[in-house]
């Protein structure tokens, strides 16, 4: 019955979210002017929309022409005044409570959600399910492992809720697919970062059918992996007799949400004694998709993710997503393209290189071309007009019209000490190649520009057993980005920067530096690697870790 139930769920979802977006995907000009003339219609008495003339904008040029590319900052103060007087100074609509996520001044961002916004997002979830079911419909024969953020983090002093969109759309899931989920919601308001992991992987234990997992960072499966082993006795003994020690040490609303699901397993405790080590591939066999973002720096972690897992599992993009708003859809597995949300964003694009030059031209997404690189800006149903993300896509195929793209990396994730422009993509590249020749497995490392140096610093944990000498990574590190990036080269070669140094780190600074960055003011859930980094700007010293 669950099985008919299901199908018959997955059924809707395609003919009511999937086939309308194949047929704008044929067309997405014209998708695209609907979908800003709707945002610039609803919002056009806003005072906002007033003082930018939104009620005679009618093509897109006029709007870039009226609008200037906006950041947080330029809007904080709109954001400010409707949060605290309820005026509607960017969208017509209250929001419903904002998302919290970290911002360049030190100041947190404050995003606002509303009404809208949060009903696309519910069929955008809805559409990604279908999409997940069509292309493994096996990964829904079991439970699955999904980790959230919390529908309540907090409030404002206006009063008004910070909360997680991922714990909003779990709350609205029809009961049939929110009963598959072993992790409670409540378990994400478990403040200790120890205590949160230990018993997310207790539930999971409890439930051996498994068949999907979802996070958007794979580093969170392999912080998993890490409390799964070196709390592996403390874990068993759970298992064994279905008691949890901490239980009464937990918030009520935890506790009553858990202590259901924890029941005595002595025979899978049995099973798990005899494994040598406990990978995802042995503890959950049947795991068959994995959902989680595969480019940039989280590629780094999902390789090494990927050793882990049952041999059938195929893996799925997440998606172009942020704080701000969902972009794009990955339409099937093993791929880290996706395909534009062209009816819920409106989408514009400045290429890498003319923007970086301070030329920018702005192109709309059927003037994209495949292979180039572009600076992403949107406009979106909860206030962010032409918002300079900050992040680097890339145009990597066409489905029916509609240009798909991949994230390459943060638009931040560039140094230049002495004219090298040196990019986080290029440093991927470069460490994982001299890792890969040495032999040698690193699920975590930073290149650290350092200012008053004028050099670099790798910073690596390596796994004990194929740990390599660091002076041949150092030089296999610096000879590839000589070979990637031509001032790079030149800048080495003439003595203007100094030579790049290594530091193997000790085991746990990978998650010390996670915990920093999520206190700091990092969603969890959400947290991106910034594999290079300016000195002045990281979360932590790593000099504490060094071997």
């Amino acid at each position: 019955m669950r099985g008919l139930l299901l199908r018959a769920g997955m059924q809707f979802y395609r003919e009511r979210y999937w086939r309308p977006m194949e047929r704008a995907a044929g067309r997405p000009g014209g998708v695209q002017r609907e979908t800003l003339a709707r945002v610039l219609g609803i919002n056009r008495e806003t005072r906002f929309g007033t003082a930018h003339g939104f009620a005679d904008i009618a093509t897109p040029r006029q709007f870039q022409e009226r609008v200037p590319i906006q950041d947080y900052e330029t809007l904080r103060p709109h954001i400010d005044e409707q949060r605290r007087t309820g005026a509607k100074a960017l969208t017509a609509e209250a929001p419903l409570f904002y998302a919290q996520t970290s911002g360049s001044t030190g100041s947190p961002k404050y995003i606002p959600i509303t009404p809208t916004l949060l009903t696309t997002q519910r069929a955008q979830q809805a559409l990604f399910s279908y999409l997940q079911f069509r292309a493994c419909p096996q990964a829904f024969a079991g439970n699955a492992l999904g980790i959230m953020g919390a529908a309540v983090e907090g409030r404002l002093d206006s009063g008004h809720t910070v909360g997680s969109v991922s714990g909003h759309l779990y709350q609205s899931m029809p009961a049939l697919i929110r009963s598959r989920f072993v992790v409670p919601q409540e378990v994400s308001s478990i403040v200790d970062y120890d205590v949160k992991y230990f018993v997310i992987v207790l539930l999971a234990l409890m439930q051996p059918d498994i068949t999907y997992v979802g996070s958007p960072n794979p580093s969170t499966f392999l912080r998993m992996l890490d409390v799964l082993n070196g709390e592996r006795d403390r874990l068993l003994r759970s298992v064994e007799t279905g008691r949890l020690e901490a239980l009464d040490a937990l918030d009520p609303d935890v506790r009553a949400a858990i202590a259901g699901r924890i029941r005595p397993l002595p025979a899978v405790a049995g099973r798990l004694r005899r494994e040598v080590g406990l990978t995802f591939a042995n503890v959950w066999p049947e795991i068959r998709l994995v959902t989680t973002w595969t480019g940039g720096s989280c590629g780094i972690a999902l390789e090494t993710l990927r050793k882990k897992l049952p041999p059938r599992t195929a893996v799925m993009e997440l998606g172009y997503q942020a704080t701000e708003c969902r972009g794009s859809i990955a339409i099937e597995a093993g791929t880290s393209s996706g395909l534009p949300l062209l009816n819920d964003c409106f989408f514009e694009f400045v290429e890498q290189a003319l923007w970086d030059a301070g030329t920018p031209r702005v192109l709309t997404l059927e003037e994209l071309e495949v292979g180039t690189r572009y600076y992403i800006i949107v406009t979106t149903a909860s206030g962010l007009y032409r918002y300079f993300m900050n992040d680097l896509v890339e145009v990597s195929g066409v489905f029916r019209q509609t240009p798909l793209i991949r994230f390459v990396q943060k638009g931040k994730g560039v140094t230049n000490l002495t004219g090298e422009k040196l990019y986080e993509g290029q440093v991927i590249d470069a460490v994982q190649r001299a890792l890969d020749a040495a032999g040698a497995k690193a699920p975590f490392f930073v290149l650290i520009a350092d200012e008053q140096r004028l050099s670099y610093s790798l910073v690596i944990e390596c796994d004990d057993e194929t740990l390599p000498d660091m002076h041949t990574l150092a030089a296999a590190v610096d000879r590839r980005l000589g070979e990637l990036n031509i001032e790079y080269h030149a800048k080495r070669d003439s003595g203007r920067l100094r030579s790049l140094d290594v530091h193997c780190l000790r085991r746990g600074a990978a998650e010390a530096y996670k915990a920093a960055c999520v206190r700091a003011g990092q969603r969890e859930g959400q947290f991106k690697l910034a594999v290079l980094q300016y000195r002045k700007d990281l979360a932590m010293s790593f000099d504490e870790y060094h071997r």
